[in-house]
C-alpha cells in the first residue's frame, strides 16, 4: 500500500521539481509553492462539492449513449468544473502576491496548484484502481493536468501584464482565455478517453503528443525569455513616472517607448 502511495505522488514530485528548476530568474518561495499545492487539494475538494450540488456525481458514463452528450458531459460536467475550481484557487493565490512579479511565475503557481489537485486525485485512484490505474494516470493524467495549467498560468500572466499597462480589453481577453483554453483541452482529453472507440483512442494518442510537445515548448520559451511585469517605468519623452502605459503628463500611450527598471 505504501508503494502505491509513493508511486501515486511520484509524477507530481518530478514535474514540480522540473518546473521549479526552469524558474531561473527568481525562484518562488518554497512556502508559497506549498501553499499552491494545498490550494490544489482545496480545489479538488471544491470540485467534489460543486459536482455533488449540481448532481454530476449521479451521472454514470456508461449511461451516456450519444457522442454529443458524452462530449458535453466531458466539457461541462468534468473539465469546466475541475478547471474552474483550479482557476479560482490559482487566481486567489496570485491576487496581491508580491512574489508574483515575473511572467513565468504564473505558470509555476498554476502548475503547482494543478499538481496538488492531481496528487490527491491520484492517491484516491491508487486505492480504488490499484497499480494499473496509478501507472496509466502517472503517464497521461498527471502530466495532462500540469500542461492544462501551463496555459492557465501563461494567460493569467499576460492578463496581469495587460492590467498593469491599463489595457482593459487585453486584460479581459487573456483572463477569459486562462480558463477557456485549459477547459477545452481538458474536455477534449476526457472525451477521447471516455469514448472507448478505437478511432478516438488513436486520436487521443495524437492529441497527447500534440499537448505535451506544445506545452513543453511553451514552458522552455517562457523560461528563457522570462521578464518582469511592467511595474516601475518612466516615459522616454518627458521622464514622468508611469503606472501603466499611459504617461500622466503627455497623456499619450507610450507602450513602445517605455524602459523597465
Amino acid at each position: 500500500m505504501k508503494f502505491l502511495l509513493y508511486l501515486a505522488i511520484l509524477p507530481s514530485i518530478i514535474i514540480g521539481y522540473l518546473i521549479y528548476r526552469l524558474d531561473k530568474v527568481e525562484k518562488e518561495p518554497i512556502s508559497k509553492l506549498i501553499q499552491a499545492l494545498l490550494l490544489g487539494v482545496v480545489s479538488a475538494i471544491l470540485t467534489v462539492i460543486v459536482s455533488y450540488l449540481l448532481g454530476i456525481v449521479k451521472i454514470h458514463v456508461d449511461d451516456i449513449q450519444s457522442l454529443p452528450r458524452l462530449f458535453f458531459y466531458s466539457l461541462i460536467g468534468i473539465a469546466l468544473i475541475e478547471e474552474g475550481c483550479k482557476w479560482l484557487c490559482t487566481y486567489l493565490l496570485l491576487h496581491k502576491n508580491k512574489d508574483y512579479n515575473y511572467l513565468f511565475d504564473g505558470v509555476v503557481y498554476a502548475v503547482f496548484v494543478s499538481l496538488g489537485f492531481a496528487t490527491i486525485e491520484n492517491i484516491i485512484y491508487s486505492v480504488v484502481g490499484g497499480l494499473q490505474a496509478v501507472l496509466i494516470r502517472g503517464v497521461f493524467t498527471v502530466p495532462a493536468h500540469a500542461f492544462f495549467a501551463v496555459f492557465m498560468g501563461y494567460y493569467l500572466s499576460f492578463a496581469k501584464q495587460s492590467k498593469l499597462r491599463e489595457n482593459k480589453k487585453k486584460y479581459l481577453t487573456f483572463l477569459m482565455l486562462s480558463l477557456l483554453i485549459p477547459t477545452l483541452l481538458h474536455g477534449f482529453f476526457d472525451f477521447l478517453l471516455l469514448s472507448q472507440e478505437i478511432i478516438f483512442l488513436i486520436t487521443f494518442l495524437i492529441f497527447i503528443i500534440f499537448l505535451y510537445t506544445v506545452s513543453i515548448l511553451r514552458i522552455k520559451t517562457l523560461s528563457k525569455t522570462d521578464t518582469p511585469f511592467l511595474t516601475k517605468t518612466y516615459c522616454s519623452k518627458c521622464g514622468s513616472k508611469l503606472s501603466g502605459n499611459v504617461c500622466p503628463n503627455c497623456k499619450e500611450s507610450v507602450e513602445e517607448e517605455v524602459e523597465s527598471i
